[in-house]
């Protein structure tokens, strides 16, 4: 799939200082299940509603493109992401907006109808390219690089790559986000790097915070493109 630029102006957005890409990774549910002693069904709902915070944000500063890395390891999330995204086909804001939703990963092997509204929801905001919302779904950085490396084997093996021809460029035609710019700022709510976005992201700053994903507020995105300015 050809690299693509979302159509909001890249040279107002450096004068405001504002980032292209941002990436956040939506931490595993179950550390703040435990602290919080709440349930697998609550942490599903607040879930959800971050998810809607964080693409309201997306609108309000005109991010171009956003990235969330989100669970699907219980019942009652995949439940809840499956109920969402049935609304997200008819919301508003993604249609006045023009917002292209994306799916990443290895989600093919969901339930059924989680996998069908991911299809539903990507073919009906295909064509727009005004700000890009990409959902990471049963990603893992390491595999999506593997899976790329075996690809351009087997191309190579059976003649349809030259060697020569192998380089960087390549890779990234390949992976799941061939589409779309290396981030700028990837935010770990914890201490180390998931791998998140793992072959764009040499050159990112990466904000880290001793807070579940499921605390995370607009704020801490706010302070994480402050931290990255003055970088």
């Amino acid at each position: 799939m050809k690299l693509k630029l979302p159509s909001i102006d890249i040279g107002i957005l450096k004068q405001k200082k504002k980032p292209l890409h941002i990436a956040i990774n939506g931490s595993s549910l179950e550390g703040w299940v435990e602290k919080n002693s709440k349930t697998p069904a609550q942490a599903a709902l607040k879930n959800v509603e971050q998810i809607k915070t964080f693409i309201k944000y997306q609108i309000r500063n005109e991010i171009p493109i956003i990235t969330l890395n989100i669970s699907t390891e219980t019942e009652e999330e995949v439940s809840e992401l499956t109920k969402f995204f049935r609304e997200l086909l008819f919301d508003e804001d993604i249609h006045k907006n023009k917002i292209r939703v994306f799916i990443i990963g290895k989600w093919f092997d969901l339930e059924m109808e989680l996998t069908d509204v991911f299809k539903k929801v990507m073919d009906e905001t295909k064509e727009y390219d005004n700000l890009f919302l990409n959902f990471c779904v049963k990603y893992d950085g390491q595999e999506e690089v593997l899976g790329v490396i075996k690809l351009l084997a087997t191309k190579a093996k059976l003649g349809k790559l030259d060697l020569d021809d192998l380089n960087t460029q390549a890779v990234k035609e390949n992976l799941y986000s061939s589409y779309f710019t290396p981030p700028e700022i990837i935010i770990e709510p914890s201490k180390t790097y998931s791998g998140l976005l793992l072959w764009d992201s040499k050159g990112a700053k990466i904000f880290q915070m001793k807070k579940n994903w499921l605390d995370l507020t607009t704020a801490d995105v706010d302070e994480a493109i402050e931290w990255a300015n003055r970088k």
